[in-house]
């Protein structure tokens, strides 16, 4: 009896592992361009289209076609760009921006492809000494001016001296397309 059950579960292993999935068989969403979406007439809400103009899924809420991602509409068209610099104004991790040390503790970051409107960015200020027993905890970051091409920033020590003070920064940068 058991040599029987052995037997069965091995043929079911051999078959499951030799399975391939039939092309014939593969579910394809419609593909049509942004003419040829906004011409459907009356389309059933949820919808949905894969549009080959911009590449995005579409999914029709009933009265109009709305871009889809992650589970969730999307109202803006973003693009993020991440990025970590040294003290002394080189990039340690990140790309789609050059970085300029202006002067002691004064940094201007170039967007390589700006943003079509002024982007949102949040800033994390340390240096990386702080791993070697430094601390630079109380150190912050002033925003000096913001556009969709450029942002220009200065570190500081804020411990009571507000003296400005190299320092290893990280931001993230999002805005328009």
């Amino acid at each position: 009896m058991i040599r029987k059950f052995l037997l069965c579960f091995l043929l079911c292993c051999a078959w499951l592992s030799t399975a391939q999935i039939d092309a014939n068989s593969i579910m394809a969403i419609p593909v049509l361009s942004n003419t040829e979406m906004n011409s459907v007439v009356s389309p059933n809400q949820g919808s949905l289209i894969y549009n080959s103009t911009d590449n995005k899924l579409y999914k029709y809420t009933g009265t109009e076609w709305l871009p889809i991602g992650l589970g969730s509409f999307i109202s803006e068209d973003l693009k993020l760009i991440r990025g970590n610099v040294n003290a002394n104004g080189t990039i340690a991790q990140g790309t789609g921006f050059t970085v300029t040390k202006l002067t002691s503790s004064r940094y201007q970051i170039d967007f390589s492809n700006p943003f079509t409107g002024v982007p949102s960015i949040t800033f994390g200020i340390g240096d990386t000494a702080a791993f070697a027993g430094n601390t630079y905890e109380d150190n912050i970051i002033n925003v000096i001016s913001i556009s969709n091409s450029r942002v220009i920033v200065v570190t500081m020590d804020n411990s009571g001296e507000n003296t400005r003070e190299d320092s290893w920064f990280s931001f993230i940068a999002v805005g328009p397309r």
